[in-house]
């Protein structure tokens, strides 16, 4: 088994062959339960090894990444790119390793429930399925994962971290015939997995699917209230892809440091970051390279206040990391990505009152990009969506995309609903804290259906 001196070994037997050096090592225990038709069909357990390392001299560096637990393959690697790296040209973005405030282990992260006490999270799941066909479902389907990931980092400058985290998640499927609807809960903690509560969603989604005669609609804008599985997947993906710094300099994305303190989205919309957020999924204690990871509030009442950064690219802005290399050494990346809530109601019917005609969805999976910069992407409509009339839920819909830009999710952001719920399913981008949210002239077109 890997431990943490025995990286820290490595660093030393190279310290002086390189200017830079890093290995993050995670070891992963976890289990999945798949159900299909109300009964858990198949149970598998695994222990998964991720090393990471980076090395750099001369203003070179290269990376590596392996899946295996034997120090010895980890410490070759480790040689065989000091070797390499005087073939490869300079770094632009190169900077020296560097820390600020030395990270702390996030509290709450970890509960030894999760492995300890497997039989209450099956309990869990159970109830989460009786709940569905209690609302009306014929059938359930998904999955349930839960453990723990041990992490550890060690580097040439002498830092040594770990930390461990402890998750469960489900994703569950309801069925009346052909038409489906999903809904999820996740959490570091056994008192935080909340099962019941997604099998109603579920459950009620499908059945007011059911009870609702099927429309076809034309392509065109409407007024479309993305539910948190849609919300949380699009704002995520947006905060990905646009509001890293690295995105910025090298002008990948439709925002430029300029925008920083402007006005870039509806004043009724702020998102942030919650990297650093014990209660967050996915928050982590530090970063790739040592960082503490920090909360950033990204936009706040519309007006763009900040950026995700790593080293390389805290010193070309000449501001210091928020502890964003996340999984990589070049791009910051979210890790929670939270949006704000408002003055909607919190369910699908009331909802519908208020917003009295356009599109309900609910949930959505392959997103594509078309133009990449300006946002330009197309997503499908998957499980229950719905056509709202004169103020009410007047049909379903069906073969449905959302096909539009990241700048009308921040320019039409109209308002959201007053409670929001953390989300996270395995066609998520990343993990998010989302409420419904109505965005005013979403571009709706009809395409062939990718459901299964």
């Amino acid at each position: 088994m890997v431990s943490l001196d025995d990286l820290s070994s490595i660093i030393r037997d190279v310290r002086s062959l390189i200017d830079d050096a890093i290995i993050i090592y995670r070891r992963i225990r976890w289990s999945m339960i798949r159900f299909a038709n109300n009964e858990p069909t198949i149970a598998n357990n695994w222990v998964t090894h991720e090393t990471a390392i980076y090395i750099a001299k001369s203003k070179r560096y290269l990376t590596a990444s392996l899946s295996i637990a034997d120090i010895n393959i980890i410490k070759n690697k480790v040689y065989e790119l000091i070797k390499e790296l005087s073939n490869i040209p300079e770094d632009e973005f190169y900077v020296p390793l560097t820390h600020g405030e030395k990270p702390s282990q996030l509290i709450g992260k970890y509960d030894n429930r999760i492995e300890r006490e497997t039989d209450k999270l099956i309990d869990g799941l159970n109830d989460a399925i009786q709940a569905s066909l209690g609302e009306g479902s014929q059938r359930n389907a998904g999955a349930m994962t839960f453990g723990v990931e041990e992490r550890y980092y060690v580097d040439s400058a002498g830092l040594e971290l770990e930390d461990s985290v402890s998750f469960v998640t489900l994703t569950i499927r309801a069925f009346i015939d052909d038409l489906t609807a999903t809904s999820v809960s996740i959490s570091n903690t056994l008192d935080g997995f909340k099962p019941r509560i997604a099998g109603v969603e579920a459950g009620h989604l499908v059945r007011l699917a059911k009870d609702l005669p099927e429309e076809r609609v034309s392509s065109g804008k409407y007024n479309v209230v993305l539910g948190p599985l849609v919300s949380g997947h699009l704002y995520g993906v947006m905060m990905a892809m646009w509001f890293n710094a690295y995105s910025v300099i090298t002008e990948m994305t439709g925002i430029s440091k300029s925008d920083i303190g402007n006005s870039i989205a509806s004043e009724r919309l702020s998102i942030t970051d919650l990297s650093n957020d014990p209660n967050a999924f996915g928050s982590e204690s530090f970063d790739y390279e040592g960082n503490k990871a920090m909360n950033v509030e990204v936009i706040r009442k519309g007006v763009l206040t900040g950026l995700l950064h790593n080293n390389r690219t805290a010193v070309k802005f000449g501001t210091i990391s928020t502890g964003h290399a996340v999984g990589n050494w070049l791009r910051p990346r979210p890790r929670h990505v939270a949006i704000s809530t408002g003055r909607l109601s919190n369910d699908v019917e009331a909802i519908a009152v208020e917003l009295g005609n356009g599109i309900v969805v609910t949930n959505n999976w392959y997103t594509r990009f078309q133009n990449v910069k300006e946002g330009v992407f197309s997503t499908v409509v998957r499980d229950a969506a719905f056509l709202v009339r004169n103020n009410k839920l007047s049909a379903r819909v069906r073969g449905l995309r959302i096909a539009d830009s990241f700048r009308s999710l921040l320019r039409n952001f109209v308002d959201s609903s007053r409670e929001a719920r953390q989300v996270y399913w395995w066609d998520s981008p990343l993990p998010g804290t989302a409420p419904y949210v109505l965005i005013r002239d979403l571009n709706i077109s009809k395409g062939t259906s990718a459901e299964p």
